[in-house]
């Protein structure tokens, strides 16, 4: 049975579809390659956007919508495995910073064709327009959400 089915809201729907794809996102993205979870995966890609210094752990925690203890957790371990280095900062010793090691490049160039198949699945059959359509309103979401969270 597919959510579709179901007489429900557009809300409804929209919200359920963003867990049920929440979901399905891990398990594909786990199965591109054991070695780092789609979460680490995530982690390290965040952390590689930054050109000009590195982030910190609470700069990584509010890109991933999660909190420090939750990034610094994953990053002790990617560290034990080599895919980073925790540094504390130059300029705040209380701040401790997030950097790729050269392992860590490597990993991202073995892997490039196997991330370039798989979000090329995901998006399969969608155009511009509905490529365009779901940026805005996921990002209107986002927006939305982060209001409500000012507000607690």
């Amino acid at each position: 049975m597919n959510l579709k089915d179901f007489d429900i809201p557009k809300e409804a729907f929209i919200y359920a579809a963003i867990h049920i794809l929440s979901n399905r996102m891990q398990i594909l993205g786990d199965r591109v390659d054991p070695t780092v979870s789609s979460k680490q995966w995530f982690l390290l890609a965040a952390v590689s956007k930054f050109e000009n210094k590195p982030p910190n752990i609470g700069d990584i925690a509010d890109i991933l919508g999660t909190s420090r203890q939750n990034v610094k957790k994953m990053a002790d371990i990617l560290e034990r495995r080599g895919f980073l280095k925790l540094e504390k900062s130059h300029d705040d010793k209380r701040s401790t910073q997030l950097v790729l090691t050269k392992q860590c490049w490597e990993y991202f160039k073995s892997r490039e064709n196997q991330e370039d198949r798989y979000i090329d699945g995901i998006y399969q059959n969608m155009d511009e327009v509905i490529l365009e359509s779901l940026c805005e309103g996921l990002d209107q979401m986002i927006k939305n959400m982060d209001i409500l969270l000012e507000k607690r």
